[in-house]
């Protein structure tokens, strides 16, 4: 076995980032007592490029001394979908405060454990230590590849070890057992600049009497799918970054079907991201779970798409297409329609929202 000690100068976050990143394992778990945004967001890529070649990732984290986000759970479902857990005992006395850290193939390979949460924190700027153990096919090691696997398992089928949905988060964050990091005051200020409201707060609520009956209430039809045409610098070819303008109107007139600004949290760079899920159509080809970001640039006061596909394969006049479920928020299904097909002829006259000369978008 190779043993390596990880401390904050060598450091637990750039080793699971350069083991996500290494091709030789397709498993990835996590079990941690705290996961936050800040760790998610700076391994973020190699995260993409794990999942983009197949890996797998299943995290159990833990919810005990509400250092755990609504957010960070939220991004952690993109990768993990169906396999993400949440751990709780209803003990007081008792605090789910594992940090260990999975990798493999058919078994486990590769171990971290030590004293890192899934934050900033654990993964870079703390005063942490850890052991990477890399198991090789000795008796010593096989014992103790056995010993890990059923923690694993134990964890996994203990009774208060829950399977984490949508549902399972808002109920989570209603009864305030999670965090909820837009109340960050930064991105609450960038909430309010562009939220399209005429409203001020002026007065201090009052207690209200008792409800007693509770009138039916109306709500205005959602509608799924977004149209727009691609601008020349959506498809331009001297941006290393692959990033699309949605106009700041299309936001405004219908924030829900980007989930603004419900499940956006602060980025490292302070302003509100969201991590998706999208299969992209482009000509006949369909590239399937792939990563998208959307974010708003307070810089430049601009809301953008991180789409690579699309940047690269689009050409000005294009149709770009983005198709959502309400019931699976976080995934998207994304088309790209060619300016010469019958497709883009039949979706055009539908863009009547002009956001400048080139781009003009639509809800349908």
């Amino acid at each position: 076995m190779k043993l390596t000690l990880l401390t904050h100068e060598n450091i637990a976050g750039e080793e699971i980032a350069k083991t996500l990143m290494s091709k030789k394992y397709s498993d990835f778990k996590a079990a941690v007592a705290y996961a936050k945004n800040s760790g998610i967001s700076r391994i973020y890529n190699d995260l993409v490029y794990f999942s983009n070649a197949g890996g797998k990732t299943s995290i159990i984290a833990g919810i005990d001394q509400n250092n755990t986000s609504y957010q960070a759970l939220v991004n952690l479902k993109t990768f993990a979908k169906d396999n993400l857990f949440i751990h709780h005992d209803k003990n007081f006395d008792i605090t789910f405060h594992p940090k260990v850290y999975l990798f493999g193939n058919k078994e486990i390979e590769k171990v971290i454990i030590g004293s890192s949460n899934f934050t900033a924190g654990g993964f870079f700027l703390n005063y942490e230590v850890n052991i990477s153990i890399t198991l090789d096919t000795s008796g010593d090691a096989d014992n103790f590849k056995k010993q890990v696997i059923d923690y694993w398992n134990n964890l996994l089928n203990d009774e208060n070890t829950k399977k984490c949905d949508l549902t399972l988060l808002d109920k989570l964050l209603t009864y305030g057992s999670v965090i909820d990091e837009r109340k960050q005051k930064s991105f609450k200020d960038i909430i309010e600049k562009i939220s399209d409201l005429p409203f001020k707060t002026i007065k201090k609520a009052k207690i209200l009497p008792p409800i007693n009956t509770q009138a039916a209430t109306t709500v205005p039809v959602l509608k799924g799918n977004f149209a727009m045409t691609l601008s020349g610098f959506d498809v331009s070819d001297r941006s290393q970054d692959p990033v699309i303008l949605i106009p700041l109107a299309a936001l405004k007139s219908m924030p829900s079907f980007w989930n603004w600004p419900v499940l956006y949290t602060n980025s490292g760079s302070g302003y509100p991201q969201l991590y998706a899920i999208a299969n992209i159509r482009i000509d006949s080809k369909i590239f399937k779970d792939q990563h998208i970001r959307i974010y708003y640039y307070d810089k430049k006061k601009e809301f953008r798409l991180q789409c690579e596909a699309v940047k690269r394969s689009g050409n000005p006049g294009d149709i770009i297409v983005i198709y959502k479920n309400p019931k699976t928020p976080l995934e998207y299904n994304i088309e790209l329609i060619r300016q010469i097909s019958t497709k883009h002829k039949k979706i055009e006259p539908l863009l009547t929202n002009q956001a400048s000369p080139q781009k003009f978008f639509t809800y349908f």
